[in-house]
């Protein structure tokens, strides 16, 4: 889904940013969908999610994430995103398809944190495939498309 866009009011309100920080995995690791998003690009860091694989949802060009025993999820932490661009990542995500989950990493370090990831919810567990995601290859082949989805608001598990 498009993200709301913030009224002159929000605009002016200092944000108060999260100590939690944001595990993306899909189409948020793009610096072009991420600002198309929240607005801003933020720095990622890497960082690896174990016990989670992420997949192909059916249908879609995008991906999604489960537990699942032994998997490995590689993607990034955004840390200090403000109320703003919390707003606007849960519309994008806005779809019945997934829910937020807090999430244990680990950083490049091996350090771990505990982060928000928006994974797939379990009623829809059988919208992912068993194909990997490839950022690259999405990066090719779809993401004009998406990005131009996007700002139609017309993406939908």
């Amino acid at each position: 889904m498009s993200p709301k866009h913030a009224s002159a009011r929000e605009m002016r309100r200092p944000q108060r940013k999260s100590s939690v920080p944001l595990f993306a995995y899909g189409t948020l690791l793009l610096p072009e969908v991420m600002r198309a998003v929240t607005g801003r690009q933020p720095v990622g860091q890497p960082a690896r999610l174990e016990g989670y694989a992420c997949r192909l949802l059916r249908k879609r060009p995008y991906p999604g994430i489960r537990p699942s025993p032994g998997a490995v999820t590689t993607g990034l932490l955004y840390w200090g995103l403000d109320r703003r661009a919390w707003r606007r990542l849960d519309a994008f995500e806005d779809d019945d398809c997934y829910g937020k989950a807090i999430v244990t990493v680990l950083d490049g370090a091996s350090r771990r944190h505990q982060a928000v990831a928006y994974a797939v919810k379990a009623k829809h567990y059988g919208a992912l495939s068993a194909l990997p995601w490839s950022a690259e290859k999405f990066r090719r082949q779809r993401l004009c498309v998406f990005l131009a989805a996007l700002r139609r608001g017309r993406l939908g598990c």
